[in-house]
């Protein structure tokens, strides 16, 4: 394969890849507002918070009036037979008579009021469905706060593999040029066929990492899309950001106290310990008793025939107010046994709230320490940068003067490369170090509002 043919195929998977432009250019901020209103984990946290809010009206709702209509309509096939003394009817004492009371037809209606006087277990639920609550706007909180970080992350990855493209279709380019300078020098005599052989290897191995590069970019691309809740389908391009400027900013160590009580993971297990707690005074208070108000007011009527609705017929109504006491005394110590399940549940999760305490504290520590060695890689990473840099113009300058060899240039080429990816190796490592001490720090979301 000559090299026309190399270009057009590496130019055709170029266009293919994803490097053309599109409609819309995304900033990180972007990217964030999009997903908040479009991320599917962001949807499910927001169903589940207005799951907790019904919950807790439906927790109120049974401690208000329960109010109930009943009816019933009965056809006595066969009436019940009952015997009495037939004394009662001068009969022979000692024996009885068979007696049919009843008729064929009944009905009831009924209407029934129950209001809760005094009941600890239901007053509890009400005040454990509002910690519920509690707990589902912050599991919302820790998704967006996911959301922002996964976004970012992959984002920064996005944009570094951008900017490593980019320099590498500058070298690509370069390279091209270097191939047909010593193209030229050749038929003038003044340069070997090996030379060219030489830098036509080079330049195949810059083609094939420009592409190996623009093929994660596009897949990097995909990801983003779905952690945006984006169709994959849809055309995305990142805005052109100075990474430069986002250098400085991720470079500017925070100086802050960790205050493990702001920390989103702490709050929830801290949450979840109030509901342990509940549970427990729940499982205590089916010990006390329940006092209930209660109201019946009822129509009924019995007829041979089905005429109820023969207004000139009877219907007989009654009613009815009492207090309903219940007191709870031997279950077999189940009560019992739910109790002392509940007092070991709150013991783990108190156990559960320190180790989480512990572990923030553990991993805030080791985030800090993580981040300080990735500033110092990305200083030396920089300054090694520069001077490859410098190597590959000088030697690119040396060849064009005819003072210079194929060789140097290839060797200088390569050295430059491979500066270029430790050095956004080490870039990315820097940013994704500053994002996991920011979420470590429970600081993410006002630090990426500086960006």
């Amino acid at each position: 394969m000559n090299r026309k043919m190399i270009i057009s195929a590496g130019m055709l998977l170029l266009a293919t890849a994803g490097i053309i432009p599109a409609q819309t250019s995304f900033t990180l901020k972007g990217c964030l507002d999009y997903a908040f209103s479009n991320n599917r984990s962001i949807r499910m946290a927001d169903y589940d918070l207005e799951i907790s809010q019904k919950k807790k009206i439906e927790q109120i709702g049974n401690y208000l009036p329960q109010v109930n209509v009943s009816g019933s309509v009965d056809d006595n096939l066969e009436l019940a037979k009952y015997l009495l003394p037939a004394e009662m009817m001068g009969g022979e004492p000692g024996t009885y008579i068979p007696v049919t009371f009843g008729t064929k037809y009944a009905t009831t209606g009924t209407v029934q009021v129950t209001q809760k006087i005094v009941d600890p277990v239901s007053w509890l639920n009400i005040r454990s469905s509002g910690k519920s609550g509690e707990l589902s706007a912050q599991n919302l909180q820790k998704t967006r706060e996911d959301v922002i970080y996964n976004i970012s992350t992959v984002y920064y990855q996005t944009l570094v593999v951008k900017k490593q493209v980019e320099l590498l279709k500058t070298i690509l380019l370069a390279s091209e040029e270097s191939l047909k300078s010593t193209e030229l020098r050749f038929r003038n005599g003044m340069a070997k066929q090996i030379d060219i052989d030489k830098l036509q290897v080079s330049y195949n191995n810059t083609l094939a990492q420009v592409q190996q590069t623009d093929l994660r970019y596009a897949q990097l691309l995909n990801s983003l899309k779905y952690n945006l809740g984006m169709p994959v389908d849809s055309v995305l391009e990142l805005a052109d950001t100075s990474l430069t400027a986002v250098s400085l900013l991720f470079e500017n160590r925070p100086g802050r106290l960790l205050r493990v009580s702001e920390i989103i993971d702490y709050q929830i297990r801290e949450t979840s310990y109030s509901l342990t707690e509940y549970e427990k005074k729940k499982a205590a208070a089916v010990f006390y008793p329940v006092l209930s108000f209660y109201g019946n007011y009822g129509y009924n009527a019995w007829r041979q025939e089905f005429n109820f609705f023969d207004p000139d017929k009877e219907w007989y109504n009654s009613s009815a107010i009492g207090l309903r006491l219940t007191i709870p005394v031997f279950d077999g110590l189940q009560r019992s046994s739910r109790l002392s399940q509940s007092k070991l549940n709150l013991e783990k999760a108190r156990e559960n709230l320190w180790q989480t305490e512990q572990y923030i504290k553990v991993n805030a520590s080791n985030y800090n320490m993580r981040y300080l060695n990735a500033m110092e890689n990305i200083n030396h990473e920089r300054e090694n940068l520069k001077l490859a840099e410098s190597v590959y113009r000088n030697t690119q300058l040396e060849l064009r003067q005819g003072a210079g060899s194929t060789l140097d240039l290839i060797q200088a080429e390569s050295s430059y490369v491979q500066a270029q990816n430790n050095y956004f190796s080490k870039l990315l490592d820097l940013y994704v170090a500053r994002l996991d001490l920011e979420r470590a720090s429970g600081t993410l979301s006002s630090f990426i509002q500086q960006l």
